[in-house]
């Protein structure tokens, strides 16, 4: 069991909010800050297609996109001990779930990162 404070909990969902902020605005310069700078990614879309690699892909993707303005998240921690923690992200847009993400994070001098990000589309 986890003996964590209420306030990391408050700061993994701050940093993915932040990363969802990024989804729905279109705009990646909102969610950069969330992810280390050598964070990977690696997920299927339609279930069939690989996507894996830096999460500069991630960036370029929601740049050339259009903005997402009906997206709503649900975010669970789903572990949390001392600097690392993992969380699930799922992602609706009318109420039909569009991703599910698992973030991995570690905290690094005081703040929290996503170093790893693996999602599922459900297209």
């Amino acid at each position: 069991m986890s003996r964590a404070l209420v306030k990391e909990y408050e700061e993994i969902v701050e940093v993915i909010n932040k990363y969802v902020q990024g989804v729905v605005s279109g705009k990646s310069e909102m969610m950069k800050h969330s992810f280390h700078k050598d964070a990977t990614m690696f997920g299927y879309v339609n279930g069939v297609d690989l996507v894996e690699g830096s999460i500069q892909n991630l960036f370029d993707g929601i740049d050339q996109g259009e903005p997402a303005p009906n997206i709503k998240a649900r975010i669970d921690i789903l572990d949390l001990e001392g600097t690392v923690a993992s969380a699930r992200a799922i992602l609706e847009d009318g109420g039909a779930v569009l991703y599910t993400d698992l973030h991995h994070l570690i905290k690094i001098d005081g703040e929290w990162k996503i170093v790893s990000k693996m999602f599922h589309h459900h297209g």
